[in-house]
C-alpha cells in the first residue's frame, strides 16, 4: 500500500495523541473514521458531563433520575447524529445495549418534538460544548503537524 505525505503526517498526528499502532493501522487499511468517531464520543461525553455538571460514574450508573435519563439520552442522540458509530458502539460507551440507545434516542426526538424539559437548549448547550472541544482539539492537531513538518 502506498501512503501520501499527508497520511504519515495522519499517522504521526494520531500516534502523538496517543493511539497505538493498531489502531493506526486499522484507521488506514479500513479507511474509516473509527478512530475519529471514538474521539467525537469520547469529547460528546466529556461536552454532556460539563452541562450536566455530572461524573462518569454517576453518568454510566443505573440511575433513572430524570436529568441522568436525559443526559444519557442526548448523548445517544448527538452520537447518532455527529458520528457513523453503531448504536451497539454507542451503548458500550455507556454499559448500555443497542435497543437502549435507541429508545433513547426516540426519547429525545420526541422530546425536542414538544419541546419538553428544554431538551433543545440542553441540546444546543452540549453542542455548543462539544463544537469548542472539536476547536480545540483540531488546532492541538494543526500545531503538532506544523511542528512536525518544519
Amino acid at each position: 500500500m502506498i501512503y501520501s505525505e499527508n497520511d504519515l503526517h495522519k499517522a504521526f498526528a494520531l500516534f502523538e495523541q496517543g493511539f497505538d499502532f493498531y489502531d493506526v493501522i486499522n484507521h488506514f487499511k479500513k479507511d474509516n473514521l473509527s478512530i475519529i468517531d471514538k474521539n467525537k464520543i469520547e469529547l460528546i461525553v466529556d461536552a454532556v458531563l460539563a452541562h450536566y455538571n455530572l461524573c462518569e460514574k454517576s453518568f454510566i450508573s443505573k440511575g433513572r433520575h430524570r436529568h441522568l435519563v436525559n443526559a444519557r439520552g442526548i448523548f445517544y442522540y448527538l452520537s447518532r447524529n455527529l458520528t457513523k458509530s453503531s448504536t451497539k458502539f454507542i451503548g458500550a460507551r455507556v454499559n448500555r445495549d443497542h435497543a437502549t440507545v435507541l429508545n433513547g434516542y426516540n426519547m429525545i426526538k420526541d422530546l425536542l418534538h414538544f419541546n419538553i424539559d428544554n431538551i433543545k437548549g440542553d441540546i444546543d448547550c452540549v453542542t455548543k460544548i462539544f463544537n469548542e472541544y472539536m476547536d480545540a482539539k483540531n488546532e492541538k492537531k494543526n500545531e503538532l503537524i506544523r511542528n512536525h513538518a518544519q
